[in-house]
């Protein structure tokens, strides 16, 4: 992936963050470099040159060349490069690309040091990554005259969507197609950018087999992003762009927990915002059933671990006998208990079964409809006890828990 600016991505989507941003002196200027082309097919035998290109940073905005972000600075230093597999590429110290006999992939990574004209100005060296892929052998490159990208044309936020490459040739004839990973034509994946990371980000997932699927986009916050793939076949450059609108998202998580100040019990947040619009363009949770969900539960806090204690004489009398991790028990109650619809599947970590609709937590501790109680424990997602509910229509739903006197309340706008 590569990406206008500097970004974290989750262990669980493994992303290539070639850009690195180095805070330096404004006398230096140098903020980003650019390794051309951005991703190669090559046949066995075939060659390429690559270029490296230093940038500023005078394109800050939204509607900067994620290409091109900046003014292209001429520097002191020598680029040089380095093969992660020399069994299928080299690449000499000019940066010529060479395919070896064997069909594979190889990243190429080309670095750039500014070596400073003054002993006051610092020196920067940063990176940028070329994937390489060369060909089975006999095979050579399609004939490529035209790129184009597709998807959904929204993303909720926190949910992704893969990017479909298509492959034309001059007549408009479908040379081949890509969604995520590399097509039988053997075209390598292409290079992806996004030009607001702050919305939308682009990742490459890999799986637990090591298939790796890129050109995955991922909604971040409400707002509009363009996201820009390049590719290099058989010695032609390709781009194409694709706009992406990030709505709301179409799930929230809502914990019971102690307030900042130490004292009082609150819904955090106490207010969210989710699409059902969104979650029905995207089949989510399923087709049968698309809405928003949304998932309650009961969650320690590491400044007061120990807020939440069994009050002797409490009623029920569960939250005495049966409580958990010395938490209290909640209950949500909605003023619409018809909003609240059934979720089709349990959060994860959860033992009640999903079907629940309406007000939560207000059976026993041994009801299909138990009390929030249990704090997550390992690597569960939520409590034992955690439920889930499903909202399909637009409008504003308050809820609130008064089990033990907590008087937490909150509300869900639900678009």
């Amino acid at each position: 992936m590569k990406i206008l600016g500097l970004i974290s991505v989750a262990a669980v989507l493994v992303a290539c963050n070639n850009d690195k941003m180095t805070d330096v002196l404004n006398d230096s200027q140098f903020y980003y470099v650019r390794v051309d082309p951005q991703s190669l097919t090559l046949a066995q035998g075939g060659t390429q040159q690559l270029t490296v290109t230093a940038y500023d940073a005078s394109c800050t905005g939204t509607s900067c060349n994620p290409l091109a972000p900046g003014n292209p600075l001429t520097v002191n230093g020598i680029p040089t490069f380095r093969s992660t597999d020399t069994t299928v590429a080299t690449v000499s110290s000019a940066g010529v690309i060479t395919a070896r006999a064997k069909a594979g992939t190889a990243n190429i990574i080309g670095t750039l040091q500014n070596i400073p004209g003054a002993p006051s100005l610092p020196s920067v060296t940063l990176a940028d990554t070329t994937p390489v892929t060369v060909l089975a052998t006999g095979a050579t490159p399609p004939t490529v005259a035209n790129m184009t990208l597709t998807s959904r044309s929204t993303n909720g936020a926190g949910s992704n969507d893969t990017l479909t490459v298509t492959y034309t040739d001059a007549s408009g004839a479908t040379v081949a197609t890509q969604r995520g990973s590399s097509n039988p034509s053997g075209i390598g994946r292409a290079a992806f950018f996004t030009n607001d990371p702050s919305v939308a980000t682009v990742v490459s997932i890999v799986s637990s087999t090591g298939v790796v699927t890129s050109g995955v986009v991922v909604g971040v916050k409400p707002g509009t992003a363009t996201i820009t793939a390049s590719n290099t076949v058989g010695g032609v450059t390709k781009t194409a762009t694709f706009p992406i609108t990030i709505t709301d998202p179409v799930t929230a998580t809502i914990s019971i927990t102690t307030a900042t100040s130490g004292t009082g019990i609150i819904f955090f947040p106490n207010t969210i915002t989710v699409s059902a619009t969104e979650a029905v363009a995207e089949g989510r949770p399923n087709t049968t059933t698309p809405g928003a969900v949304v998932t309650f539960g009961v969650v320690g806090t590491t400044l007061f671990p120990n807020t939440f204690r069994p009050v002797p004489g409490a009623n029920p009398p569960d939250n005495v006998t049966t409580t958990p991790n010395s938490t209290d028990c909640f209950n949500v109650t909605f003023a619409n208990p018809g909003a609240a619809g059934a979720a089709p599947t349990a959060p994860g970590g959860s033992t009640v079964p999903a079907g629940n609709t309406g007000n939560i937590g207000t059976g026993s501790a041994t009801s299909t409809n138990p009390p929030l109680c249990s704090v997550p424990t390992g690597t569960n997602a939520f409590g034992k006890d955690a439920q889930s509910r499903l909202f399909t229509t637009p409008g504003t739903y308050t809820y609130s828990s008064t089990t033990l006197g907590s008087n937490a309340s909150g509300t869900i706008i639900v678009k």
